[in-house]
């Protein structure tokens, strides 16, 4: 019985809600790393992204939660992570080539 147990939490920790949440902080943790590794229109961008992030992932990690509020939570910081990496994964002219067209389209021309 005990070793029933014992592979339980084996299997548990590497297909349960634990390595879900193992995953997003690891490709959190990634996309800070390149994050920090851009130039300054990406990586200020990016950087603040993530800081919003991060209070999302930390209470995935510290709090007990319902399955449904921790379903919305990680699927928000799925998508959210999503966004991120296709920042990081843009170049500087892209980016204010976007930012320069989001204005116009403000300003109505």
């Amino acid at each position: 019985m005990q070793q029933l147990v014992v592979m339980l939490n084996i299997i548990g920790r590497f297909w349960g809600w634990n390595h879900k949440v193992r995953k997003l902080r690891k490709k959190w943790d990634r996309l800070r790393e390149k994050a920090l590794k851009k130039k300054n229109p990406i990586r200020s961008e990016s950087l603040k992204r993530l800081d919003i992030i991060a209070p999302n992932l930390t209470t995935l990690e510290e709090q007990t939660l319902s399955r449904t509020d921790r379903a919305r939570i990680s699927k928000e910081l799925e998508i959210n992570l999503e966004e991120v990496k296709a920042l990081v994964d843009t170049k500087p002219e892209e980016l204010v080539a976007a930012r320069q067209f989001k204005s116009m389209q403000q300003k109505g021309i």
